[in-house]
């Protein structure tokens, strides 16, 4: 895949959906080698809820904040911080949604392109 095509943006609205389906039906196998609690992943309309929240809160407010990822301008995954010391600290995640985008090196592309996004708007 040619990682010129590679671009990041802010999570908005239309992207809540991806983020629910890539929780919900992803492989429990999948998940689980990742270090997911199956039990902790919340409800469908839960997890909307919050991301919506998320969306709409201002940078200082959010509990966590999302980066989407595309190829060739099409979402293809995501990574979000949370627990955020907002101007001090935050965990990162990094989520390919499909098979196919993953092992392919896009992800340290990716991440390179997100951190701007994460050091100037949280940390």
């Amino acid at each position: 895949m040619d990682h010129e095509r590679l671009s990041v943006r802010e999570l908005m609205s239309e992207d809540i959906d991806s983020i629910a389906d890539y929780w919900q039906k992803s492989d429990p196998g999948f998940l689980q080698g990742m270090g997911v609690d199956l039990s902790k992943i919340p409800a469908r309309d839960q997890f909307v809820a919050m991301l919506s929240e998320q969306v709409r809160l201002p940078l200082a407010e959010k509990n966590s904040y999302c980066i989407i990822w595309l190829l060739n301008a099409q979402p293809i995954g995501h990574s979000n911080i949370n627990k955020i010391v907002f101007a001090e600290e935050a965990y990162m995640h990094l989520h390919l949604w499909n098979a196919p985008s993953r092992k392919k090196g896009l992800g340290a592309t990716l991440v390179r392109m997100t951190l701007p996004y994460f050091l100037k708007n949280i940390i």
